[in-house]
C-alpha cells in the first residue's frame, strides 16, 4: 500500500510572509504507523514547491490522507479533486482538528472517509482494513461513505499517551521554514490536549471531547530529548495550568540536562499568581509566553467568560518584564469597538512594555458557543475571511470599511512599536526577497 499524507498550502499574507510556520506535527505523528502499513510520503503544501499533480503521478498513492483548518477548506477540496483526477481509485481520508468538530462540512464528493479521532492506532486499523479490501467497521469517530450518504460511529477521545512519537526525519530539510517571528528553526512539542477553561470564543477547548488530558511527563521528556533544533514551541492550548506539573517539567529538564529555548501558551492569571515559578521557567530557557490577554476592559473579559481582569493582565506583564521575558500579547478587536477603543489598545501596549502584540478580529468559529450565538449574524460565508483578520460581524459604531482601516492601522502601529523595541529583527530586505520568491513558486504548486 502507498500512503500519501498531505498538509494543504495556505496562501494568505502570513503564510507568504513566513513569519509563523510550524512543522506538520499531526502528520508526523501518523507517519510511524503509516510506515508500518506501507510505503509513505509526506507532502507539506506549506513548504513544498513541487507540483502536487507531479507527486501524485510519480507516487501513485492508494490512500491520500489530508488535514487542514477551516480557512483551508477550498484548498483541501482542490487537493481532493486533483487526487481523484490523477488516481481515480485512490481512497481519500480527511482528518485533523477541523474534521474532529466540523466533520459534516467535509463530506464532499471525492471524500471516502472522515477520520475524527486523534488515535494513531485507530488510523492504522483503518489503513489495515483498506489494505485487506475490507470495510472498516467499529472504528470510533469514523465517518464512511455508503452509497450516497455517510455513516458515522460516535467519537471517543483516545488516550493520548498511546500516541507514537512523531517522526521528524524530514525536519532538517525544511527547518529554515519553521519559525515563530524572531525564533527560527523551530521544533513543535505537544504535551496536552484541550483546556479546562471555558472561553466562549475558543476552538481548542472543545477538542478531545472537551476533556483536558496531559501526557505522562516521562513520555514528554523522552520526546523532548530527541526533538531537533535548539528552539521548541510547546503548542498546548495552555501549558501553564498545573503548578505541580510545571515544577516537575522543570525538575526533569534539569535532571536530564536539556537546554533549549522554549515558547509556550500561558494564562495571565497563572503568570501573575506564580512570579517565582515564572522566574524559574525563564532561567530554564522560556523566552516567549503567548498570553491570551484578549482585552483591557473588564466588562468584555467577563462577557467572553475569560475569567481574568485588566488588573491580572497588567500584573502578568509586570512579572514577565521583571524576568526579562517577552509576552506575545494576544488581543481581540470586538465589533463593538469605538475609535477610542482602538487607540486605547495601542496606548496600553505601549505603556506596558509589549514588543510583540497580535490583535485578532473577534471571529465566531464553529462550533464554539460564540458561533452558536452569532451564526445568524455572519456577514460572509467566504472561508478565506475566517482567518481572524476579517470582519464577520457587523460593527456597532462605524462602517465596515472604517473598522477595518482602523484595525490595519492599529496593527501597523503595533508592529512598528515592536520593531523600535528590538522585535522583528529577522525582517530584512534579503528575507523579504526570499519570501516573495517562495510565494511565486508555491502559487504554482497546487496544480
Amino acid at each position: 500500500m502507498r500512503i500519501l499524507l498531505v498538509r494543504p498550502r495556505r496562501m494568505d499574507l502570513m503564510t507568504a510572509f513566513g513569519g509563523i510556520t510550524c512543522e506538520p506535527l499531526e502528520l508526523e505523528t501518523l507517519l510511524p504507523v503509516c510506515r508500518q502499513v506501507g510505503r509513505t510520503e509526506l507532502y507539506d503544501g506549506i513548504t513544498e514547491e513541487r507540483r502536487f499533480t507531479d507527486v501524485l503521478l510519480a507516487f501513485r498513492p492508494d490512500v491520500m490522507a489530508l488535514t487542514g483548518y477551516l480557512t483551508q477548506e477550498r484548498e483541501m477540496a482542490e487537493y481532493i479533486r486533483l487526487t481523484k483526477r490523477a488516481c481515480p481509485a485512490c481512497t481519500v481520508i480527511v482528518g485533523g482538528v477541523h474534521a474532529q468538530l466540523n466533520y459534516r462540512r467535509l463530506c464532499w464528493p471525492g471524500v471516502d472517509y472522515v477520520f475524527r479521532t486523534e488515535s494513531a492506532d485507530w488510523f492504522r486499523s483503518l489503513l489495515e482494513a483498506l489494505d485487506r479490501g475490507e470495510m472498516p467497521i467499529g472504528i470510533p469517530g469514523l465517518c464512511r461513505r455508503e452509497g450516497g450518504r455517510f455513516v458515522e460511529t460516535p467519537y471517543e477521545p483516545c488516550d493520548i499517551d498511546t500516541l507514537p512519537r512523531p517522526d521528524r526525519s524530514g525536519w532538517a530539510e525544511r527547518a529554515d521554514w519553521f519559525r515563530y517571528l524572531d525564533f527560527a528553526r523551530l521544533s513543535t512539542l505537544k504535551t496536552a490536549v484541550s483546556c479546562p477553561f471555558r472561553c466562549e470564543f475558543c476552538y481548542g477547548r472543545n477538542l478531545h471531547g472537551g476533556r483536558y488530558q496531559p501526557r505522562r511527563l516521562e513520555l514528554v521528556m523522552e520526546e523532548l530529548e530527541e526533538v531537533p533544533g535548539d528552539t521548541v514551541f510547546i503548542v498546548d492550548s495552555d501549558f501553564l495550568l498545573e503548578e505541580t506539573r510545571v515544577e516537575a517539567f522543570l525538575d526533569a529538564l534539569e535532571e536530564r540536562g536539556i537546554r533549549k529555548t522554549f515558547l509556550c501558551y500561558g494564562r495571565a492569571d497563572f503568570i501573575a499568581g506564580h512570579p517565582a515559578l515564572t522566574a524559574r521557567l525563564c532561567r530554564c530557557g522560556f523566552r516567549l509566553f503567548l498570553v491570551g490577554l484578549e482585552g483591557i476592559r473588564d466588562q468584555r473579559l467577563e462577557a467572553w467568560n475569560k475569567g481574568t481582569t485588566r488588573e491580572i493582565n497588567e500584573a502578568c506583564l509586570q512579572v514577565l518584564n521583571a524576568c526579562g521575558a517577552d509576552c506575545m500579547g494576544l488581543l481581540l478587536a470586538d465589533p463593538d469597538f469605538t475609535a477610542a477603543d482602538f487607540q486605547a489598545l495601542y496606548r496600553w501596549a505601549k505603556e506596558h512594555g509589549l514588543r510583540y502584540t497580535s490583535v485578532q478580529v473577534l471571529t465566531p468559529i464553529p462550533p464554539t458557543p460564540l458561533y452558536e450565538r452569532k451564526k445568524g449574524e455572519l456577514l460572509s460565508n467566504d472561508l478565506r475571511q475566517w482567518d481572524l483578520a476579517h470582519l464577520l460581524l457587523e460593527p456597532v459604531h462605524m462602517g465596515r470599511r472604517v473598522f477595518m482601516l482602523r484595525y490595519y492601522w492599529l496593527m501597523a502601529r503595533l508592529v512598528l512599536l515592536g520593531w523600535r523595541r528590538g522585535a522583528y529583527h529577522f525582517v530584512t530586505p534579503a528575507y523579504l526577497g526570499r519570501a516573495v520568491g517562495r510565494w511565486r513558486r508555491r502559487r504554482a504548486a497546487l496544480r
